[in-house]
């Protein structure tokens, strides 16, 4: 179970160097097509950070279509994860830990600037608890043997839906934010090696209705298809139920970016969800962490005659990507 310190540092051995803890928020305009994205990666015992906010609108097949992105490096580490700013103009604080944060971003250039409340529908779910994370029965979710896991959570990972409210500033238009998205905060000893294939899918329909999902994405003759999930929860009305049993299908990519989706999951009170998403905005993100790139994509859902939205991260290591769709790819 997430308790408030949670969304502090955790206790760790310093002499660890690759020891990680990470924090984005989503957020989105979907009356005008637009996605946004806040990321914080954090090597306290390196004193080192990167950062990067990515903002889109519309489907952009290509990095020059962004508009905008500013992914720094070689940042200064918060000494204080739950109140800090960092030298690129990023603000995070927990105003109400561990549900309730506010995010704030000014762009040295002026090009950005956002000013975001976070309130967390729920209490935190705790993929490392088998309560909460039924799933974790069935496969080794805290130390997985598949490499397409990666290790970012082989110490501790939650995962949030919230209502965000605030003001958008981009390239002098400004725009009202009122939008359900996620945030979530991963810790423990992280490599990096590239070889991670996996999707993220968050779906929310306001306040009483929200969907997470982890998949495992995998690329044969250069088409991409899913692996069942590997954690997930629906939130009804402030509770969370786990997932048992989930499939996601993308029949349709425009330049790998996801443009329609199919969910199809089993929650443990035996409630089955259909979901079908098409993209309204999407893009390229190879900046948020050089050993990653990760095609987003802004759905809109129909669920039992509802409309909602939520992005999906489908986040591909380069060395994995590189073996299935370069020139010299292998696989």
């Amino acid at each position: 179970m997430i308790k408030p310190e949670d969304v502090k540092y955790h206790d760790r051995d310093p002499s660890i160097r690759t020891w990680v803890e990470t924090m984005p928020i989503l957020f989105n305009i979907p009356e005008e097509q637009i996605c946004g994205i806040a990321y914080v990666l954090t090597r306290p015992n390196l004193g080192a950070a990167i950062s990067s906010i990515a903002i889109a609108k519309g489907i952009c097949r290509n990095v020059h279509e962004i508009d905008f992105l500013d992914s720094q490096m070689h940042l200064t580490a918060p000494k204080d994860l739950s109140d800090f700013t960092l030298e690129n103009g990023l603000s995070v604080k927990a105003t109400k830990p561990p549900r309730d944060f506010h995010f704030t971003y000014e762009h040295a250039l002026g090009s950005c600037r956002f000013d975001l409340n976070f309130r967390g529908l729920h209490q935190p779910f705790d993929i490392h608890d088998p309560e909460e994370n039924v799933l974790m029965a069935k496969s080794s979710t805290s130390n997985p043997t598949d490499a397409r896991f990666g290790d970012p959570w082989k110490n501790g990972h939650f995962e949030l839906k919230g209502h965000i409210t605030g003001t958008l500033e981009l390239r002098g238009k400004k725009y009202k934010v009122d939008c359900y998205d996620g945030t979530d905060h991963s810790w423990g000893p992280r490599a990096e090696v590239s070889a991670r294939a996996e999707s993220y899918l968050s779906v929310a329909f306001g306040e009483d209705f929200g969907m997470q999902l982890s998949v495992p994405l995998k690329i044969e003759r250069g088409r991409v298809s899913s692996d069942p999930a590997r954690f997930g929860f629906v939130v009804e009305s402030g509770k969370i139920y786990g997932i048992v049993e989930a499939t996601v299908e993308t029949p349709e990519r425009d330049n790998m970016i996801g443009m329609r989706q199919i969910i199809r999951a089993i929650d443990v009170r035996g409630q089955e969800h259909v979901l079908e998403g098409t993209a309204i905005a999407g893009y390229p993100y190879s900046t948020f962490n050089p050993a990653y790139v990760m095609f987003q994509s802004l759905y809109r859902y129909e669920y039992r005659g509802r409309i909602g939205y939520g992005q999906t991260g489908d986040i591909f290591g380069t060395d994995y990507i590189a073996d299935r769709m370069s020139r010299h790819a292998r696989h």
